[in-house]
């Protein structure tokens, strides 16, 4: 056994010396560029202009390594050709400036592309008519632990025509910026499987795009199964976007929507989630964070028909909404900010899926067909306070229960816990069991201030200030209360003319008023408050009614 494993190893060793002897080098180095093709390499002819390189390949049997090098800030590599090759990128910094892909390979067949071991290569290029930064006609395998950055001006930054494929070695994928997508798999063909983003590793990184991170396109499916993957999208972009399906199975997966009419992951046939740790935090107005959209033969151009499905089965799965309603001034629909929308049926058999809507025009989920749970845990928590956890350094936890009327409250499907620092809201509570709520408070300072907390009622519009039975002051990483002995938190009466419920009636509360009567009021508004006469109508009685409050009258 170890003799055999001995020979295994030396004739890996014999083939990657062999590859590198016969390696044709490129190798760029300002306004030119050099092209060394080893003896017996056959049926391949180079030109070069200036920083320009042309290759053409003839051959029908042998996989050709090309490993490219160098710097040039006004170059290009077109490789021609009709059978399978290895592109390595072994230090090599390329822009064409002057219009055209920074690397066009049209072969049509599998490219093996590595990120050569403790390399940095980059690729940029200009406007012009081509699809993409780094072109590839065929498949585009990428492997290695070198770090590969693009920046596309014309279209995308990376595109197959067809298939493309992160293994399990890949290193570091930053697209830096591009007008179309980040990366883009091209057309293929009805029930065709070759047409897919396959992410089993890598550190994926994609901002700055104005088309969609990931875009599997006709037919195309995306399947995330390892690695890391950040994505954030602006105005009308997807982050992962599949004409079929698109199934999460492992692997680190963070988008941010921060575009209005925008969504985090969409699919016209199935979004299934079957592992992994996926985190959504959707900002942008009308915008979903999950999306399973169903297409009929009515709507023009669908390559994908009657789907819009989701499923859950495994991994853990937070989607946040800070989103207002985005009015599309085209078709005159209001858009809803939403953590789920689906279009035809939801099941969910295993995992977790907890869904935060904060903002008093956010929404959890929609389901239009029908709902199975049979397993898992589903989390919905409304809450009408924007909290941004990423905002804040420092974080303490409080276990505590809501009591009315001297009774804990049981159901807490219409409510919604708050923690705030005077008018700022700092966290907001979980309540996965009837016992007790857990609340993760942020902080910017590890300075010992009070916490507060209020009550929104989603059936009334009334918001409680609570009082708590014991002081809870922040500390870092600190615990107030626990699992078998929650802090209590008693409903107080709502304070006549305390609009925006921080506890005073002043001049803030009149001008509130004043908008809400307009139309214009945004932010915590309390109706009940408002009608300070108590006479149901909150209209300009009950300013005068508030003023008269802050005169002592």
């Amino acid at each position: 056994m170890k003799q055999y494993v001995i020979s295994l190893v030396a004739a890996l060793v014999a083939i990657a010396t062999a590859q590198a002897q016969n390696a044709i080098e490129i190798v760029y180095s300002g306004t030119t560029a050099s092209v060394s093709i080893p003896q017996g390499v056959e049926g391949v002819t180079a030109s070069v202009s200036g920083a320009d390189v042309t290759i053409l390949s003839t051959t029908t049997s042998t996989e050709l390594v090309y490993r490219v090098s160098g710097q040039s800030d006004d170059g290009s590599l077109l490789i021609s050709g009709s059978y399978k090759l290895q592109l390595q990128l072994a230090g090599l910094q390329l822009t064409n400036a002057h219009g055209g892909a920074a690397i066009d390979v049209e072969c049509g067949k599998r490219i093996a592309v590595e990120l050569m071991a403790g390399t940095v290569n980059t690729l940029a290029d200009a406007e012009g008519a081509q699809k993409a930064a780094f072109y590839i006609k065929g498949h585009a395998e990428f492997e290695g632990s070198g770090t590969l950055s693009v920046t596309g001006r014309a279209k995308h930054a990376i595109s197959s025509k067809e298939y493309m494929e992160l293994k399990s070695s890949t290193g570091i994928i930053n697209v830096l910026g591009a007008p179309g997508d980040g990366i883009h798999c091209g057309k293929g063909k009805q029930h065709d499987e070759h047409n897919y983003f396959l992410m089993k590793g890598g550190t994926v990184s994609i901002t700055n795009v104005g088309g969609d991170g990931i875009d599997s396109d006709d037919y195309g499916v995306i399947s995330i199964e390892g690695g890391a993957l950040s994505i954030n999208v602006g105005d009308g972009a997807t982050g992962l976007k599949a004409d079929s399906t698109v199934t999460i199975s492992g692997g680190l997966l963070s988008i941010v929507v921060a575009g209005a009419d925008s969504e985090g992951i969409r699919a016209r046939h199935t979004v299934n989630i079957a592992g992994g740790q996926t985190s959504i935090v959707v900002t942008g107005n009308g915008s979903k964070g999950i999306k399973a959209k169903r297409l009929t033969s009515a709507d023009a151009g669908a390559t994908v028909l009657d789907g819009g499905f989701f499923s859950v089965s495994g991994g853990e799965t937070t989607i946040q909404t800070l989103g207002g309603n985005f009015f599309d001034a085209v078709n005159g629909d209001t858009e809803k900010c939403m953590g789920v929308s689906v279009d035809a049926d939801m099941q969910m058999t295993g995992g977790t899926l907890t869904l935060l809507a904060t903002g008093p025009e956010a929404y959890a989920y929609n389901v239009k067909g029908t709902e199975r749970r049979t397993g898992g845990q589903l989390s919905v928590q409304r809450v009408p306070w924007v909290v941004n956890a990423r905002d804040y350094r420092y974080d303490m936890t409080a276990y505590v229960v809501v009591s009315r009327d001297g009774a804990r409250i049981a159901d807490y499907s219409s409510l919604a816990l708050g923690a705030f620092f005077g008018s700022e809201c700092v966290g907001y509570g979980q309540f996965d069991t009837t016992a007790y709520g857990t609340v993760r408070v942020h902080s910017h300072t590890t300075a010992s201030s009070p916490v507060e907390f209020r009550l929104y009622d989603y059936a009334t519009g009334v918001t409680y200030r609570l009082s708590a039975s014991q002081t809870i002051a922040f500390q870092t990483d600190g615990c107030v209360g626990q699992p078998s002995a929650p802090v209590v938190l008693e409903c107080l009466t709502p304070l006549a003319g305390d609009v925006n419920s921080d506890g005073q009636v002043n001049v803030t509360d009149v001008s509130a008023v004043i908008s809400y009567i307009l139309g214009k009021q945004t932010g915590t508004f309390d109706v009940h408050a408002a009608d300070a006469n108590g006479d149901g109508v909150v209209n300009v009685t009950d300013v005068t009614s508030i003023i008269n409050l802050i005169l002592g009258k």
